[in-house]
Order: structure tokens, then sequence, then C-alpha cells
């Protein structure tokens, strides 16, 4: 059963490079960074809020623009 987990994580973690990769073909040139970046600081930002409790900085920027 260990070898499948390992296998299992290791298809994981391919599959969010792989999109990561196409993200950064798609994206149009002077966004490239901004458009790799957005998913993993979105993915952490919704960890922050739900272990610490905090609103999320995406929330923040709405509650500041209002």
């Amino acid at each position: 059963m260990d070898p499948f987990i390992a296998i299992l994580i290791g298809v994981f973690w391919a599959a969010i490079i792989v999109g990561l990769v196409v993200r950064f073909i798609r994206a149009k040139k002077g966004q490239r960074l901004k458009a790799v970046a957005e998913p993993l600081v979105a993915a952490a930002d919704s960890y922050q809020e739900n272990l610490i409790g905090k609103t999320g900085t995406a929330q923040l920027k709405d509650l500041d623009q209002n």
C-alpha cells in the first residue's frame, strides 16, 4: 500500500506542476509570473484563513475598495 500512496502523491504534484506550466505558457507576456503565482497565493491565503481564522487578503482588498 505504501508504494501506491507514494505514486499518488507523485502524480498529484506532477499535475500541479503541469497546471502551473500551462498557466505560464498561456498567460500574456507581461502577466506570466502573476498568472503562475495567483493560484499558489490563493491556496496559501485559504490555508491561513482556515488555520488562524483571520480574514484572507483577497477579502481585505475587497473591503478597501468599497
